[in-house]
């Protein structure tokens, strides 16, 4: 089968900068694992590819379409199931990625035909061989589905043997595919879920990433590939809505996979994507030890936690000689009560022990704070005074109950805008409790700028070219114009 893997375009205002842009990892695995079934696999990368999606369904004649997106691109997403039906209504489509494995009712009332909740990629193999085995009986209509209807959800059990190995000629059905939704007389079935490890998952084939590598980077770490670790987290920040992927359940792959990984990578810096790999001491000595014996010589960037830093300092030490340059830290708040609220479990105290460790080991600490609703403007002065005293490059959001995090029933008769495309972490979805969202607004528009210029200067943003960024803007406000006309 022809089978087109398409990365929508970015929605919201990274859409305007090139400063970060990392490589489609997800359609990469796709592409490997489609590839080796013997199909004839194209990713589609909206992010910088000008064609337009008809003309690239032409040129691909698709029998199937994957498309994955993150929460902000949901009505995106549904706009592209609109066109590629309206266009060519027997292709297959199939929805997946991070917004749908948790909110995947948020697609009920789209176009799609399957809806992908899983991490994994077995049972993604599964459904592209139920497709390919349905299309051989020369059978249009895919299990008796019923175009446009959104019907309601019907829970569907599923056997023991289903996260088994199924051969290439044992018959398939539906309801042995886990992690799947799909339409059966009018209403969508929701299959169960499993537990996943990443250990499953193949070396991805980097073709497009080599081909299209001066695209991808972390402000001047450039080219920059990322390469998946583990699913979920160990810990269970409120916010956060990753923890709840893999069904809440971290796994990890083993040391020597990660390594063996990193060792093939042809590009000088790498971002680990873990959600937290700063876990396991053990497994940090071995990765250190590997990388030595292995004799790699690459820079890394990283997600930890504060209170791991503060406590191992000597082995932040033996990190940053192997290449650890960055860590992006959820350093949050400046006081207890703060990070108390948002289940941290991490003290001020650690916090600070964590900026000096870093700063000492000359390890970027891209600090990660949030600003909430019961703020006052006194308060949004002494977050600026108090992270600009310190040696940090800050990344400042607003506080957004994401739905699927723990915290999103708290707030949810709370919010004042419903518009995914505003779950950004950049909007304020909560009424202020001292001002208006307007001057609630301003007031942190403010703080991020005030926080820029003054760390304008930092190494991090050494290779921009600011007016090549203009330049790109300018682009960018032409391509969604054009957009806007011809999808």
């Amino acid at each position: 089968m022809n089978i087109l893997l398409i990365k929508p375009e970015t929605v919201g205002i990274f859409s305007y900068t090139y400063l970060v842009e990392h490589e489609p990892l997800e359609m990469e695995y796709l592409y490997t694992v489609f590839t080796a079934m013997g199909h004839h696999a194209v990713i589609y990368d909206r992010r910088y590819e000008l064609t337009s999606m008809k003309k690239k369904i032409r040129e691909v004649n698709p029998d199937v379409i994957c498309v994955t997106g993150y929460i902000t691109q949901q009505k995106l997403v549904h706009r592209y199931c609109d066109v590629i039906k309206a266009y060519r209504s027997e292709i297959q489509i199939i929805l997946g990625g991070s917004n749908v494995e948790i909110n995947y009712e948020n697609y009920f009332d789209s176009k799609a035909d399957y809806l992908y909740h899983l991490s994994g990629l077995e049972n993604q193999k599964k459904l592209i061989r139920y497709i390919e085995q349905e299309k051989n009986r020369g059978s249009a209509s895919v299990n008796g589905k019923t175009e446009n209807s959104t019907g309601n959800k019907k829970e569907c059990g599923i056997g023991n043997d289903c996260t088994t190995s199924v051969g290439e000629t044992e018959e398939l059905r539906l309801e042995d595919i886990a992690g799947i939704c799909y339409r059966k007389d009018g209403e969508w079935v929701v299959n169960p879920k499993v537990v996943e490890s990443p250990a499953d998952l193949p070396i991805p084939d980097r073709t497009h990433f080599y081909k299209n590598m001066k695209h991808f980077r972390y402000l001047c770490f450039k080219p920059l590939a990322l390469v998946k670790n583990s699913y979920s987290c160990r810990k269970k920040c409120n916010f956060c809505f990753c923890t709840n992927r893999n069904s809440g359940h971290y796994a990890c792959r083993s040391v020597e996979s990660l390594v063996d990984e990193i060792a093939s990578l042809n590009v000088p810096a790498i971002h680990i994507t873990d959600d937290d790999f700063l876990i396991d001491e053990d497994y940090l000595r071995e990765f250190i030890r590997l990388i030595k014996e292995k004799d790699i010589h690459k820079e890394y960037l990283i997600y930890g936690r504060a209170d791991f830093i503060a406590h191992h300092e000597e082995l932040m030490k033996e990190l940053a000689g192997i290449g650890l340059k960055l860590i992006m830290v959820g350093l949050e708040a400046t006081s207890e009560e703060e990070l108390d609220s948002y289940n941290k479990k991490v003290t001020v105290s650690e916090n600070e022990e964590c900026i000096r460790i870093l700063h000492e080991n000359d390890i970027f600490c891209a600090g990660l704070f949030i600003v909430h609703p019961g703020m006052t403007k006194e308060d949004f002065k002494k977050l600026y005074d108090w992270i600009a005293s310190r040696d940090i490059i800050p990344t400042v959001s607003v506080f957004t109950p994401m739905q699927g995090s723990a915290m999103y029933k708290k707030y949810e008769d709370q919010m004042i805008n419903r518009d995914v495309t505003k779950q950004d972490l950049f909007h304020c979805l909560l009424q202020p409790e001292h001002m208006s969202v307007r001057q609630f607004t301003r007031e942190y528009h403010k703080l991020s700028l005030r926080l820029a210029f003054k760390n304008r200067k930092s190494k991090l943003y050494s290779k921009n070219n600011y007016f090549g960024a203009m330049l790109y803007i300018v682009k960018v406000l032409f391509v969604k114009l054009k957009r806007q006309i011809v999808l």
